[in-house]
């Protein structure tokens, strides 16, 4: 099958392509450590846009946890950042058939990375969990909280442009939010819309990007 186009560098996202995750884990542990309703935990550090603000880089790991220890109104001696961290962050789950996909687009030739809106605790855990689907050669990883943007913002883009080093239609972005493929096409990028496993190894099929057996 011919490719679709002459792809040079692929991003992955994180969340829902390498791992799937459920926000209401994070709930329930914020609810467990400070002894508050789920609701509450919620309230006071998503729908306040707390979270957002972490994930835009506002925030410092230390200046983050105790924002959410205002928040949600702890008294006494509050948990230490390193719990309120863990928290938000344990819950991930690798997407077991993306194992071993990253290093396979590398070897075909290409630049691989990653590109996700998320903050640095959520970062920090997934690398420290060692998860297999995360273990490969990256040339880029573009995080929203490092560069001070979330998707589908353009910055976070440009930045992704420069360092990727190649053309933007040379570029192709596999993302489960359509907003943000959307706006990658809309800067002359190859993306499409889809979710880790199945989905994402036929997209990834379609533009040609596999080793063959003796690279």
């Amino acid at each position: 099958m011919k490719p679709e186009t002459d792809i040079r560098f692929v991003y992955f996202d994180l969340g829902n392509i390498l791992l799937s995750f459920d926000i209401g884990v994070a709930h329930a542990n914020l609810a467990k450590l400070f002894g508050v309703s789920e609701t509450d935990a919620k309230a006071a550090v998503y729908d306040s846009g707390l979270e957002d603000r972490f994930e835009h880089g506002e925030f410092t790991p230390d200046e983050f946890a105790a924002q959410v220890c205002k928040a949600i109104g702890a008294t006494g001696n509050p948990p230490p950042a390193g719990e309120v961290l863990d928290a938000i962050s344990d819950m991930f789950t690798p997407i077991a058939p993306m194992t071993g996909i990253m290093d396979k687009v590398k070897k075909s030739g290409r630049g691989v990375g990653i590109l996700s809106n998320t903050c640095d605790a959520h970062w920090d855990w997934v690398i420290r969990q060692n998860y297999d689907v995360m273990n490969a050669d990256l040339d880029v990883t573009i995080l929203s909280y490092e560069v001070g943007a979330m998707k589908p913002a353009s910055r976070i883009y440009e930045e992704s442009e420069k360092l990727a080093g190649v053309l933007p239609s040379q570029i192709l972005f596999i993302d489960d939010k359509q907003e943000n493929v959307d706006a990658a096409v809309a800067r002359g990028w190859q993306a499409r819309q889809c979710f880790g496993g199945e989905e994402a190894i036929r997209v990834l099929g379609n533009f040609g990007l596999w080793a063959t057996d003796d690279q």
